[in-house]
């Protein structure tokens, strides 16, 4: 009977002994798997941070490309055209007085190349450094960019906010989003064979929106991703977007086309107003 009662405790104890060694194994597991994903979770915000990083130097470094290539075309291009202009004029004035008027014809005609080349300097100049935002805002700097496109295409385009008075953002932010739409608006001329192209820029508490949509063929964002040179706005898209930790999605509206919306989060802006309205502006809807 004592050996009986003396089994009985050896069995619990060694039982109880397997619980304990059982329930240590399962805790180390469990803490290292825990310490094995916090590692993970460490090394994917690193490399994360450092893909950012490396996005939004690559992207400094294109603006300031795009800003030294205006700056020479302003101060080098422009000021040998604008000498060359003055030159045509004072030739000009030559050839009238001769009274030969096949040489007027060709000086006429050389004169009105001259301007216009100095007018397309002027937009690659303003395209490349988008000033009117710098100075401003957002709305000055869509409205003048719709303004520019309007006189050059057969193309409709309507740009609607949903208030009158829209804070400036910092510069970055701002950028972003005058990139985006750029980038969206002209690919729906070059590939949707559009007509009709609508703008719209929200803001809120916590985000800012810009929504472009277009009235043309419309298009599949996942295979046109596949294609890496066809993919390549897409991709400059979403490369700006993660800077701002932003996002966009792509839909098809039921009466066709296309429509993009990006959207990025409110980040705090300055008590300073925009200066006063620009030439190009225009009368805002609400929405």
């Amino acid at each position: 009977m004592q050996n009986s009662e003396e089994l009985k405790w050896a069995l619990l104890i060694a039982s109880l002994a397997m619980l304990t060694m059982a329930f240590c194994m399962i805790s180390f597991v469990m803490y290292y798997q825990k310490r094995r994903f916090e590692e993970e979770k460490r090394i994917s915000d690193i490399e994360k941070n450092y893909n950012r990083l490396l996005l939004d130097t690559a992207l400094n470094s294109e603006e300031t490309e795009r800003r030294r290539i205006a700056q020479d075309l302003h101060d080098d291009i422009g000021t040998m055209l604008s000498l060359t202009k003055l030159s045509l004029n004072q030739l000009s004035k030559m050839v009238g007085n001769s009274g030969n008027e096949k040489e007027d014809q060709i000086m006429k005609k050389s004169q009105t190349l001259v301007e216009e080349t100095i007018l397309h300097v002027r937009r690659i100049t303003r395209d490349l450094v988008p000033t009117t935002l710098e100075r401003f805002g957002l709305m000055e700097a869509i409205e003048e960019f719709i303004h520019k496109l309007e006189e050059d295409n057969n193309l409709a385009i309507t740009f609607q906010a949903n208030t009158d008075d829209f804070p400036r953002q910092g510069q970055k932010l701002e950028l972003t989003l005058y990139r985006i739409m750029q980038e969206l608006v002209n690919n729906a001329i070059k590939h949707a064979s559009c007509t009709k192209i609508d703008i719209r820029l929200e803001i809120n508490d916590q985000m800012i929106g810009l929504k472009v949509t277009d009235n043309g063929v419309g298009f599949d964002p996942e295979k046109i991703k596949e294609n890496n040179l066809a993919g390549l706005g897409l991709l400059g898209i979403e490369s700006r977007l993660a800077i701002v930790n932003g996002t966009v999605q792509y839909e098809k509206p039921e009466k066709g086309g296309a429509s993009a919306f990006a959207q990025i989060p409110m980040m705090p802006v300055t008590d300073s107003k925009p200066e006063p309205l620009h030439p190009f502006r225009r009368e805002r809807v609400n929405i």
